[in-house]
C-alpha cells in the first residue's frame, strides 16, 4: 500500500469509526453534552437582526481569518446560510464562495427520510411496510421477532449496525462504493430482517439502515436513488446544485476538502453504493437555504402545483417527516433522521466526510434555520466541531445571549500543529 492510499484509508477509518460510534452521539454529530467541553462565551449583547448580522459576523471571523482555522495558508473556507422569518442571507469566509459545492455527508439522511414521507403521503408505501418483501421476498421471514419496517429504518430503531460487518472496501478513497445489493443480501441473510429481541425499539444510529431504506424506496419507486431524490425533493424545490453525480460545471465549483490536520485530501466524490442514501449528497449553502425554507414553510412550494405532483404532496410529507417518534435521551427525540431538541424546539442534523463537515438546523417556533458548511473534517473525540460552534454563535448573536467564541482552537485539535508549522515556514 503506497502512502497516498494509506492516508486515504486512515481518513475513512476515522469516518467509519464515527459512524460506528454514532449511537453514543446526539444532535448534530457532536458528542453528548455531558462529555463535550462547551465553547467559551463572549459577553451578551442586544439581539442582532439578520440585516445587521454581516458586521457582527465579520468581527467574529476577523481573528479566525487572520491567525486561525481560515487563515489564507489553510485553503479552508466556511459558508453560512441563515433564514429568519422567510428572509435569507448567505455569508462566506476564507476560501468558500456562495456557489461552492461541499460534501454534506449524513445530512443526506434527511433527504431519505423526506423521500419516505413523500411516498407515504402519495400512498405508495405505508410506514409499517416491512423491508424484506420490498427487497428480498425470497428471504424467509423468521418465525419469531418483529420484521424491520420502513419506519424502523427512518427512526434508527431497526437494530441494524451503522457499519455492516461484511463491508470490505475495495477503494480506500470511497469504501462504501463497492458495497452493493449482493453484499446487502448476504448481510440480511446472515443477520435476519427482524429487529433483535433484545433491542426492542431502542434508538441506535445506523448509516447502514438509512442506506438500506434509500435503496428500498428507490426499488419501490422503480428508479435509482439519485433520481428518486430528484423527483421527490430537489426537483420540486429547484435545488439544482444538490446532487450525487457532479456535472462538469459543478466539478469546477467543488471546494477542496481538507483533513483534520489541514492537509488537502481526495475525499471521494462518487456515489456510495448502498450507502448513497446515507452519506453521498453534495450541495451548496444556497440550495440548503431553500431546503430549510421548505422545512419551515412547505406550503410555499406547493402553491400552484398540479394535483398529484410531488410538489403538491410536500406539505403533507414534511408533516410526516417532522413528527416526533420517541425519545433518544432526555430532552431529545427523533423524527425521520432529524433529532429534535425539546428545550429549544430545534430539529438538527450534521454530516462528516474525510474532507468536510456540515451542520443543518431549523426551529419552527423561531421561524429560523441555519446551515454551516466547512471544507475540513474535524470530527474529533471530545471536541465540538467548528460548524456547530459557528451555528451556536449565530443563534446566540441573534437571540441576545452570550455568544460562543469561534476563534478558540482546542489544544487537542491537529489543526493547531498545522498552523504552528506554517508560522515557522
Amino acid at each position: 500500500m503506497n502512502r497516498q492510499t494509506y492516508i486515504k484509508s486512515l481518513k475513512w477509518i476515522v469516518v467509519l469509526g464515527a459512524l460506528a460510534a454514532a449511537g453514543l452521539r446526539v444532535g448534530i454529530w457532536s458528542l453528548d453534552s455531558s462529555t463535550t467541553p462547551q465553547a467559551a462565551k463572549l459577553p451578551a449583547r442586544p439581539p442582532i437582526a439578520l440585516d445587521d448580522l454581516r458586521q457582527a459576523l465579520d468581527a467574529e471571523f476577523a481573528p479566525v481569518l487572520k491567525d486561525g482555522l481560515l487563515r489564507t495558508s489553510t485553503g479552508c473556507g466556511v459558508a453560512i446560510g441563515i433564514i429568519d422569518h422567510g428572509q435569507r442571507r448567505a455569508f462566506t469566509y476564507g476560501n468558500a464562495r456562495a456557489d461552492s459545492i461541499f460534501q454534506i455527508g449524513s445530512i443526506t439522511k434527511t433527504f431519505t427520510g423526506l423521500a419516505l414521507a413523500q411516498l407515504a403521503a402519495q400512498q405508495k408505501v405505508t410506514l409499517d411496510t416491512p423491508l424484506r418483501p420490498i427487497l428480498f421476498p425470497d428471504i424467509a421471514a423468521k418465525s419469531t421477532g418483529t420484521e424491520i419496517t420502513l419506519l424502523d429504518l427512518a427512526t434508527h430503531r431497526s437494530g441494524l449496525p451503522s457499519v455492516p460487518d461484511n463491508l470490505d472496501p475495495k477503494d480506500p478513497g470511497n469504501p462504501f462504493a463497492g458495497y452493493d445489493r449482493v453484499a446487502m443480501r448476504q448481510f440480511l441473510v446472515s443477520h435476519g430482517t427482524s429487529r433483535p429481541a433484545e433491542n426492542g425499539t431502542k434508538y441506535m444510529y445506523s448509516s447502514f439502515g438509512i442506506g438500506v431504506l434509500g435503496y428500498a424506496l428507490a426499488a419501490r419507486a422503480g428508479v435509482p436513488y439519485p433520481q428518486l431524490i430528484r423527483n421527490e425533493i430537489t426537483g420540486p424545490l429547484q435545488m439544482n446544485d444538490t446532487v450525487f453525480a457532479l456535472s462538469p460545471d459543478q466539478e469546477r465549483r467543488v471546494i477542496q476538502g481538507h483533513g483534520s490536520g489541514m492537509e488537502p485530501v481526495d475525499a471521494g466524490l462518487g456515489e456510495g453504493g448502498i450507502f448513497t442514501g446515507a452519506v453521498s449528497a453534495k450541495s451548496t449553502v444556497n440550495d440548503l437555504l431553500i431546503y430549510l425554507d421548505a422545512n419551515l414553510h412547505p406550503d410555499r412550494y406547493a402553491a400552484g402545483a398540479s394535483v398529484g405532483s410531488s410538489a403538491a404532496t410536500l406539505p403533507a410529507a414534511f408533516a410526516i417527516d417532522h413528527q416526533l417518534r420517541g425519545a433518544v435521551k432526555p430532552n431529545t427525540e427523533v423524527a425521520f433522521s432529524w433529532l429534535y431538541d425539546v428545550p429549544t424546539g430545534r430539529y438538527e442534523h450534521g454530516g462528516t466526510t474525510p474532507g468536510y463537515t456540515a451542520h443543518l438546523e431549523f426551529a419552527p417556533n423561531r421561524d429560523r434555520g441555519i446551515v454551516v458548511l466547512y471544507n475540513r473534517m474535524d470530527e474529533l473525540p471530545g471536541q465540538q466541531r467548528f460548524v456547530d460552534r459557528v451555528a451556536e454563535n449565530v443563534n446566540e448573536l441573534m437571540s441576545g445571549l452570550a455568544a460562543a467564541r469561534i476563534d478558540v482552537i482546542s489544544e487537542s485539535d491537529p489543526a493547531l500543529a498545522a498552523l504552528d508549522e506554517t508560522d515557522n515556514d
